[in-house]
C-alpha cells in the first residue's frame, strides 16, 4: 500500500492532513514536525487517520509543514515514497464568466475577419472589461467561502498592466481568462507531489528528498491548463500548484530546509520537471 497525505482542507494558519494509514507513532511524528517554530498544535484522530494542524503563517510557511509531515510519515514506515495530494474543487463558471469567454471568442472573430475595424476594438475592449469583472467575482467568491482568494486571480495584474500600455487587449484578456476559469474544464480534479526520501552524508545524516510532479496522462485541456500555471507564474510572480509552491519554499531559505530529530542537520530538497 502506497503512503499518501491527502490535504483535506486549508485555512489560513490552519490544515489538515489524512494519512493512507494509521500512524504507528504519532507522538514522534508530532515531535519531528513541531521542532520548527510557528507550529501551535497538532491534534491527531487514529480514527480518521486524520491531522489538525494549527501555525503562525508569519513564522512558517504551510509547504514546510507538508513536507515535513511527509518526511516523518516516510521514516516511520521505513523511507518508502510518499504521495502528497490535494483534490481541486470544481465550480460551475458564472454567468460573468461565460459573458466573457464569449465576448473572447467574438473579439478574436473580429480579429480575423474586420480586422482594425471599429468593432474589433469595441470587442476587445468588451473582452477587458468582462474578464475583469468575471474574474473580481471569482476573486469575491473565494474570499467569502475561505477568507482568501486562489493565486489565478492575481492574473489581473498582467491585464491592467497591458492595458495600461495600450495595444491589443485580446491576448491577455484570453490568458487572464485561461488562467483563471481553465482549470474548471480539466477532466483532473487535483494535483499533487511524490517525495522521494534517503539518508545522505557521512560525517553529518541529511536526508536528501527528491520532488516529482504525478506522472499521468494529460489532455489537451491539461496542456493548456499547464501553459497558464507557467504564464501566470511568469507574469504575477504567483505559483498554483504544490511542486512550484515547494520550490518557492526552497528559494526563502539561504540552501536546505532544517532537519528533523536529533541526528539529522538539513533536508536537501532537489526538483525534477
Amino acid at each position: 500500500m502506497e503512503l499518501n497525505i491527502h490535504i483535506s482542507h486549508t485555512l489560513p494558519g490552519r490544515v489538515r492532513f489524512r494519512f493512507s494509514r494509521p500512524l504507528r507513532e504519532a507522538e514522534k511524528l508530532k515531535l519531528h514536525v513541531m521542532e520548527h517554530e510557528g507550529i501551535g498544535e497538532m491534534l491527531y484522530s487514529p480514527v480518521t487517520s486524520g491531522m489538525l494542524v494549527n501555525f503562525d503563517e508569519k513564522v512558517v510557511d504551510l509547504q514546510e509543514i507538508m513536507i515535513r509531515t511527509a518526511l516523518a510519515f516516510s521514516l516511520e514506515n521505513h523511507l518508502k515514497p510518499v504521495y502528497i495530494t490535494r483534490k481541486t474543487e470544481r465550480q460551475f463558471i458564472t454567468a460573468k464568466g461565460i459573458v466573457a469567454g464569449l465576448s473572447i471568442i467574438a473579439s478574436g472573430a473580429t480579429t480575423i475577419f474586420l480586422p482594425r475595424s471599429p468593432l474589433q476594438k469595441s470587442l476587445e475592449w468588451l473582452s477587458a472589461i468582462t474578464t475583469s469583472a468575471a474574474v473580481l467575482e471569482h476573486a469575491g467568491y473565494d474570499y467569502r467561502k475561505k477568507g482568501s482568494v486562489d493565486p489565478e486571480v492575481f492574473s489581473l495584474i498582467f491585464l491592467a498592466n497591458r492595458t495600461l500600455s495600450g495595444g491589443n487587449l485580446l491576448f491577455p484578456s484570453a490568458l487572464t481568462w485561461l488562467a483563471t476559469f481553465g482549470r474548471h474544464f480539466s477532466p483532473n480534479e487535483g494535483e499533487g507531489v511524490v517525495l522521494e526520501i534517503r539518508k545522505s552524508g557521512n560525517k553529518e545524516q541529511n536526508f536528501e528528498v527528491n520532488v516529482s510532479k504525478f506522472a499521468r496522462d494529460k489532455g489537451y485541456i491539461d496542456l493548456l491548463n499547464a501553459f497558464a500555471e507557467k504564464f501566470l507564474s511568469s507574469e504575477t510572480g504567483f505559483d498554483n500548484s504544490i511542486f512550484e509552491k515547494s520550490k518557492t519554499l526552497l528559494k526563502s531559505h539561504e540552501t536546505n530546509l532544517e532537519g528533523i530529530g536529533k541526528n539529522v542537520n538539513r533536508i536537501i530538497l532537489n526538483f525534477n520537471q
